[in-house]
């Protein structure tokens, strides 16, 4: 049962009274505003751990999360992009999201994701999220669903978002087809249940528009992938990023954001200039997903093994990320 029904009145014959029904009204906006104010800093893609045979390595996972916990991150999002997300099955899917949200357990904030669904497996997604915990969930509509539609974009929401009282985030991503709508955006963007976005399209002009079309909402529009695009995104309403260096170096993270919020965006920059350039270009020529679960494996937070049919670094490239890591960071001290 949801935290927050446990304790609504009901009458002798079990039914909510009509003052029930206010109070649950008034909590779910509550918890939806909650979850804005939550919506701030780094938020770290969540890498996924794997055993030697390719399954999901559940153990290793959690002290992973744990870990992060512990190191004050403020949001934790399991997501495409920088893992593996894309290869995990459905059942997979249903129980990493319910292990991690019991892990996490209130910490941080603790956001999954839909995969590739259609509407009817989607709506069955948000019922298991809400039981299981999760703080929301991130709707990935596919990208060739139709998402440069506004019409089709703004029906697949209405016909999942009564499954659940579950938080929801939009996630822009049209694959190159022109960027969802800002109308779009900015019409769903209205309704308490949505509390954000995703934005991994055009990371200024875009992202800038998305954010003075939602501004007067309490609506968080998230930065995808940079610590540059938060230097300046912050300065005109943006309250968060999803971060490259979070996953295996979360102080560092913490730092940069804590320098936008006290309004040094000198010294923030000075820190984009000095970690995310020199990480990011090296990284990425030794190819990003490898990059960086070998960084995480190096800090010693979790095994360095992959899904099939993905092999990971072999051992010379495991050694340049070492360099580069030292490099750009110093000496790599295990964390765990």
């Amino acid at each position: 049962m949801p935290r927050w029904r446990a304790w609504l009145p009901q009458a002798a014959d079990g039914h909510y009274t009509a003052s029930s029904i206010e109070v649950k009204r008034r909590c779910a906006m509550d918890r939806y505003k909650g979850v804005v104010d939550r919506l701030k800093g780094p938020v770290v893609p969540l890498n996924i751990c794997f055993t030697a045979e390719g399954t999901i390595d559940y153990p290793a996972q959690r002290r992973y999360v744990n870990w992060l916990c512990e190191q004050g991150v403020p949001v934790i999002l399991l997501t495409y992009g920088s893992s593996e997300f894309s290869l995990l099955g459905d059942e997979d899917l249903w129980r990493l999201s319910a292990e991690m949200a019991a892990e996490v357990a209130g910490r941080a904030l603790m956001i999954g994701s839909t995969s590739y669904w259609n509407v009817a497996t989607c709506r069955k997604f948000l019922q298991h999220a809400e039981e299981s915990g999760l703080d929301g969930v991130k709707v990935q509509m596919n990208p060739w669903m139709g998402q440069t539609d506004p019409a089709v974009f703004i029906a697949y929401h209405d016909q999942i978002q009564d499954a659940a009282p579950i938080p929801l985030l939009l996630w822009c991503n049209s694959g190159g087809g022109g960027g969802v709508p800002i109308e779009a955006v900015a019409e769903l963007a209205r309704r308490p249940q949505v509390v954000g976005v995703k934005n991994d399209e055009d990371p200024f002009g875009y992202y800038y528009n998305l954010i003075r079309a939602t501004i007067d909402e309490d609506f968080a529009v998230i930065s995808g992938g940079q610590m540059r695009n938060i230097a300046f995104g912050y300065q005109v309403g943006s309250p968060a990023y999803l971060c490259t260096i979070a996953p295996f170096r979360p102080d560092i993270a913490l730092e940069f954001y804590g320098l936008l919020v006290a309004g040094d965006y000198d010294a923030a920059w000075q820190m984009v200039f000095r970690y995310e350039d020199a990480w990011l270009t090296r990284a990425g020529e030794l190819e990003w997903l490898f990059s960086i679960k070998t960084a995480i494996h190096l800090h010693g937070l979790f095994p360095e093994h992959h899904m099939a049919p993905l092999r990971g670094h072999d051992s010379a490239r495991a050694e340049q990320v070492r360099a580069c890591l030292e490099e750009v960071f110093g000496a790599i001290k295990p964390a765990i």
